[in-house]
């Protein structure tokens, strides 16, 4: 079943990215969201990739506000992307899946 879950965001991401559009449904999951913005380096399981330097973020000990801040403004000294594009409430969505689906 994750496996399909994780075909079919993989696939739309694909589809949003050859149609090339640039912005992302306000109202969109925060799992779809995930797969859109995180999967492709923490993976879909939250491992991460230790040998690219990228931090399983299911094992994260970063509050909720936290988690927001970094995906929307990002922290000095770390190379992960800022997703400015994203409003507070998708970061939110994202945050709340990781927390709620991928953490252990």
């Amino acid at each position: 079943m994750k496996r399909l879950r994780y075909l079919v965001l993989t696939g739309a991401a694909v589809v949003l990215t050859a149609c090339g559009n640039d912005s992302v449904p306000e109202d969109a999951s925060g799992e779809a969201l995930y797969g859109l913005y995180c999967a492709s380096c923490h993976r879909a399981d939250g491992s991460g990739s230790f040998l690219d330097g990228v931090p399983p973020n299911r094992t994260t000990s970063l509050s909720e506000q936290s988690i927001v801040q970094l995906i929307t403004r990002g922290h000095e000294g770390k190379e992960m992307p800022v997703f400015d594009s994203l409003s507070e409430e998708q970061a939110k969505r994202i945050t709340r899946y990781l927390l709620d689906n991928i953490k252990r």
